[in-house]
């Protein structure tokens, strides 16, 4: 039975790392820069007193690479942004977006559940391509036993994660990812869903219909719910946990589009 409050969320529960690790030569989208990283200064560069070291590095990244929550500017339909706002008032190479900004958004503490497609479906990875309706995630939450409230993070398994790290199977842009199709995502966001967000790359089916990303523009641009990606959820499934307070806090990157999160949940494993 569902709880009444994140109190009764937190009562005798454990911490599950719902994020992706940070590395070189990881996985990322093809349009996206990967990530970078270099040790500055190694242990023996320089020495301190009593034989005392310090090493220093430095890392580089798209917003959008490894487990990341897309900002409400990420997309925009016919040059306006969600609430309609026009994007030539405020946009920039160097300062980012003026309006809709990442670091608008707040430290995340919300009722999260987990809607396991996959399973419900009998397979432990959905094919390429496959689409994901309302019925599925219908089932999904009947098989759970939950219902999707107003401000709950709702996140779909498709067990796509489990082609990770592999390059060219997770970031499949051309022979396709299973994903949500836009009725689905109305669904989600017709009961109030704060974000939506999946084990895949970019949460709704992949290559969308004529390429015009119709989940993205629906909860981006004309919902204003947010989309979080590249989310592990194998230890969610493994353990049968689909209801959870989520913890989860964007970089105040001023102006991103997007920030690399590591979202935590606590759960009821033992």
């Amino acid at each position: 039975m569902a709880s009444d409050s994140l109190a009764g969320l937190l009562q005798g529960r454990t911490v599950l790392d719902l994020g992706m690790e940070l590395y070189h030569g990881m996985p990322h989208h093809p349009m996206h820069s990967p990530f970078m990283y270099q040790m500055l200064r190694t242990h023996g560069d320089l020495t301190y007193g009593e034989g005392v070291t310090a090493a220093v590095d430095l890392f580089g990244m798209s917003c959008h690479t490894g487990t990341h929550l897309d900002g409400l500017g990420h997309f925009a339909k016919n040059l306006c942004l969600h609430g309609g706002v026009p994007v030539d008032q405020g946009q920039s190479k160097t300062e980012g977006l003026r309006a809709h900004g990442i670091q608008q958004v707040a430290p995340i503490l919300r009722r999260g559940i987990l809607l396991d497609v996959a399973a419900s479906r009998g397979v432990e990875v959905l094919e390429p391509n496959q689409v994901i309706g309302p019925a599925d995630l219908e089932a999904a939450a009947r098989a759970a036993r939950v219902q999707v409230r107003s401000g709950d993070m709702v996140l779909v398994r498709t067990g796509w994660i489990r082609h990770w790290p592999d390059q060219r199977k997770y970031y499949s842009v051309q022979s396709g990812q299973p994903g949500l199709n836009l009725e689905a995502a109305r669904w989600a966001t017709d009961q109030g869903a704060f974000c939506l967000g999946s084990d895949n790359f970019a949460v709704e089916v992949v290559p969308s219909p004529g390429n015009t990303m119709p989940v993205h523009i629906h909860c981006l641009v004309e919902r204003g719910v947010h989309l979080l990606e590249v989310v592990n959820l194998e230890e969610l499934a493994r353990t049968r946990t689909f209801e959870f307070l989520l913890v989860m806090v964007p970089l105040k990157i001023r102006g991103g589009t997007a920030s690399p999160v590591r979202p935590l949940d606590r759960s009821a494993v033992p």
